[in-house]
């Protein structure tokens, strides 16, 4: 229970492929609650008597499907507490706003469509926002719609009272956002335990590569060696003395041979992937600070770069990437030549800005006067700052 209080929220609350997966699913419910909304408004429309209200409500359910499904677009992340929390509202006034338009009309408070419209809002949100979070939003639904209903259930004929109306308005709320709260916060403690344990892979991973590293840069020395130096040492011995020009000329090859191995190894791996595609790559990083960047930002990032490079938009063309970190503040920002519009975009390389979009944390993609733009930042301190602008 402490840690459901004190955790915070990590910058990758889900996979981008299960995102992806999910997303539409909250599509179809959003439409199915908007489905609902309207279906109920209609069948019990001899109770309604205010229709611009019932109009209202619809409206407002809507707006909370709207919100629901760009907030928790994969494409964008990540989904923010504001986007979070203005979904609840509108889902907490389609239930005003339904209740208001027959309100003293009918004493069947369970026949109300606006709490499951709730408690489904709550429950699309478990694997995007922290526990703490959902239980909250549960609380303040809980309040309001009780508060609703018992006010309801006093000016109607004295059939049930004001708690009993209460209870059972409030009973889909309840039992959704318990479920999403757990679900949320389960699913927190999982990816926090498997973070920790990436992290000691990591390390040992990193432990090897060094390792290995400097195994072969005793083979490329050893290579160099055989080239130029035992020639060279060879000549010395076989003349039992030193000529005018051998120390110039150890001191060239000492050079060379350093120059060599520094060059091979040393050059930051964004500089590797554009020399090996000459004229395709412009890279704008001065400070290098692509080479600090953690292991899943450097494979997204390439695995971003690579599938740009093979799509048939930009075959011949330059790609323009620029590397930047100002302060506590990186950022990644790649131009491309695209003609093809944002759809095609969206299904060409959906997924792996996705996958940048989690690595980074902030995702902003715009397709116009013929150039695809795609900026992704990070702030490493900042867990949950809510949408990047630029």
């Amino acid at each position: 229970m402490i840690g459901f209080l004190s955790w915070r929220i990590a910058p990758r609350r889900a996979a981008p492929i299960v995102a992806g997966a999910l997303h539409p699913l909250l599509v179809v419910t959003g439409i199915a609650l908007i489905a609902v909304a309207l279906v109920r408004t209609v069948t019990d429309a001899e109770r309604i008597v205010h229709p611009v209200l019932a109009i209202g409500a619809i409206v407002a359910v809507a707006v909370a499907s709207l919100g629901l499904v760009l907030a928790t677009d994969p494409v964008r992340p990540p989904t923010s507490a504001l986007a979070f929390g203005l979904t609840v509202a509108a889902a907490l006034t389609a239930d005003g706003l339904s209740a208001a338009a027959g309100w003293g009309a009918s004493n069947v408070l369970w026949d109300d469509w606006g709490p499951v419209v709730i408690g489904v809002v709550i429950l699309s949100f478990s694997m995007f926002r922290p526990g703490r979070e959902l239980a909250a939003a549960t609380v303040v639904s809980l309040v309001v719609v009780g508060s609703i209903s018992a006010a309801e259930a006093g000016d109607l004929p004295e059939t049930v009272s004001p708690l009993t109306s209460a209870v059972i308005a409030c009973t889909p709320v309840l039992l959704f956002g318990v479920a999403s709260s757990v679900f949320s916060y389960r699913m927190s403690l999982t990816l926090a335990r498997q973070q920790e344990l990436a992290g000691r892979e990591q390390r040992g991973l990193a432990r090897r590569v060094r390792i290995r590293l400097r195994e072969l840069m005793r083979d490329s020395g050893r290579a160099e060696l055989s080239a130029e130096v035992v020639p060279f040492f060879e000549e010395v011995l076989a003349r039992g003395a030193l000529a005018p020009g051998d120390p110039a000329r150890a001191r060239r090859l000492s050079a060379v041979l350093r120059s060599e191995i520094m060059t091979g190894v040393g050059l930051p791996w964004l500089e590797r992937l554009r020399r090996a595609r000459p004229g395709r790559l412009v890279l704008h990083d001065p400070a290098a600070v692509a080479e600090s960047l953690p292991v899943e930002q450097k494979v997204a990032l390439r695995a971003l770069l690579t599938a740009l490079l093979a799509h048939p938009e930009t075959e011949g063309s330059a790609l323009h990437v620029r590397v930047t970190e100002v302060g506590e503040h990186r950022s990644v920002f790649v131009r491309a030549p695209w003609t093809a519009g944002e759809p095609a975009a969206r299904r060409a390389l959906g997924s792996f800005v996705a996958v940048m979009g989690t690595a980074f944390g902030r995702s902003q993609v715009t397709v116009g006067g013929g150039e695809l733009r795609l900026l992704f930042a990070q702030n490493p301190r900042v867990t949950d700052a809510g949408p990047w602008h630029d």
